[in-house]
């Protein structure tokens, strides 16, 4: 089995100038879990996860700042401010990692399982050699994927 045997093909995409709130809607409109970024000839520039987006808006913590001995305080961001100052933040200010790790539609289903025990990762953008993204794969497709083609056949 390879990639393009299981991959999903129909790919919610985000571009860099889109918003925070952008974003948010085609994760929960779509419900999914993240989405790759792509420039306007639909090559991949990144990605951007719910968990990345709970990181961004994660609240601040209060800050202790010192001046030799006189010692201030500052109160951290509440949720609701933050979630309100950031929501037309773009998506560009979120993608923080820019190596990114991505799969060919030719790689076999070993490649798939080894990249995403090593980097933890849920989802992985699947390009063809012009880096163009082509489809997506999760977690959840690589299990399908060993079940079919391994313990399926066991029963």
């Amino acid at each position: 089995m390879i990639v393009q045997d299981f991959m999903i093909r129909e790919v919610y995409v985000a571009r860099p100038d889109f918003t925070l709130k952008e974003i948010l809607r085609i994760l929960i409109e779509n419900k999914v879990g993240g989405v790759p970024v792509v420039d306007d000839q639909d090559k991949l520039l990144g990605m951007v996860t719910d968990g990345d987006i709970l990181r961004y808006l994660a609240p601040a913590e209060d800050a202790i700042m010192g001046y030799f001995t006189y010692i201030t305080i500052l109160p951290g961001e509440k949720l609701d401010e933050k979630v309100t100052s950031k929501m037309n933040d773009k998506v560009s200010q979120i993608i923080k990692n820019k190596k990114i790790t991505k799969l060919s539609p030719k790689d076999p289903l070993d490649e798939l399982i080894k990249v995403l025990s090593k980097h933890h990762f849920k989802k992985i953008p699947v390009v063809d050699e012009n880096n163009k993204v082509v489809g997506i794969i999760s977690r959840g497709d690589a299990l399908r994927a060993l079940y079919k083609e391994f313990v399926q056949n066991l029963e």
